[in-house]
């Protein structure tokens, strides 16, 4: 017989994995196994007291893989081996199959990145449009997806997750601005934000990302490979000057005096190209029409997860001072 509510997450000492198996054990309708390369990391994963099941090994040992999926799962696999080249990451994506198809498992969840679809002058992203990716990690990731698909056609059942720039609670997205508007230079930021003003941010909250890949885990009808974006961009505040203010106000950094310059998209636009950026198009949003019509219920507002996340780094960061007014 299949083991329907078995669980079994490859990267789950990372970011998201760690998030996705805290909503795993809390739902309570799961019996958990993940795959770690150190039993050191065991207790950042979960808790002892939450009988989540630990196999130690790489995402690479095809022998540990075999050894972490079980007949009937359904796995998740959340894996990105970054500066290891396109070789190796599907060198991993094929111990993956085998493992898989090994065990007979009843879905994989593939979590990709929205980033695959790189350069498009579309301002409305969709599951279908062309993917054309400029940057070493977006071309990997698609050739990783293609991987996948390929290889569990016929197979395995199977979806691709797309998720946007995850942030949340124990998450580095936003860091870098939030140090920034609390002890960076005054005038930069101000240039930085009238440079970027408007320019779409392409958020998604850290639990609306689990919430989806559990939603797929646990749908009944087959998801045939299909392809789904994750994102909150459907929110019209998910843009560079909503947020910054946003974030000043939670943090109480003082407004900048001047009133914000608006600059022409196109010159940002240009300056993305010679960054080298897959995402060029500062009007560009991701839509997650697809899963929220299926049925998902996105549990955290984008706003409140604006509010969750400065809460989180306030409590981390005590001796946090605000930067002085300029």
């Amino acid at each position: 017989m299949l083991n329907m509510n078995t669980l079994a997450i490859i990267g789950a000492s990372g970011f998201l994995g760690k998030h996705l198996v805290k909503e795993a054990i809390r739902t309570g309708n799961w019996r958990i196994r993940v795959l770690s390369r150190s039993s050191q990391k065991d207790a950042q994963i979960a808790p002892p007291e939450s009988n989540v099941e630990i196999v130690i090994g790489d995402a690479r040992d095809v022998k540990a893989l075999r050894q972490l999926i079980e007949p009937g799962c359904t796995v998740v696999n959340l894996v990105y081996l970054p500066g290891a080249g396109v070789a190796n990451n599907l060198a991993a994506c094929e111990g993956l199959l085998m493992a898989c198809k090994a065990a007979n498992v009843r879905r994989l969840i593939h979590c990709s990145t929205a980033s695959v679809v790189g350069r498009t002058a579309d301002n409305l992203v969709t599951e279908d449009t062309p993917c054309r990716p400029v940057t070493e990690y977006g071309i990997t990731k698609l050739k990783v997806e293609h991987a996948i698909a390929e290889g569990a056609r016929g197979y395995i059942d199977t979806a691709i997750v797309r998720p946007t720039a995850v942030f949340g609670p124990g998450g580095a997205q936003l860091i870098k601005l939030i140090e920034d508007l609390t002890g960076g230079n005054r005038v930069r930021n101000y240039l930085r934000s009238c440079l970027f003003g408007r320019r779409r941010m392409n958020l998604v909250h850290v639990a609306n990302v689990v919430a989806a890949i559990l939603f797929l885990a646990r749908r009944e009808e087959s998801l045939a490979g299909d392809t789904f974006i994750v994102s909150d961009d459907d929110h019209p505040s998910n843009n560079f000057a909503d947020v910054e203010r946003f974030l000043m106000r939670e943090l109480n950094v003082p407004d900048y005096r001047a009133p914000r310059l608006p600059i022409p998209p196109g010159l940002l636009s240009l300056l993305l190209r010679c960054l080298g950026r897959d995402n060029i198009n500062p009007r560009c949003n991701y839509d997650p029409g697809k899963l929220v019509v299926l049925g998902l219920q996105r549990p955290v507002g984008f706003e409140a997860g604006l509010v969750d996340y400065s809460r989180w780094y306030r409590s981390s960061n005590p001796d946090m001072k605000a930067s002085s007014p300029a």
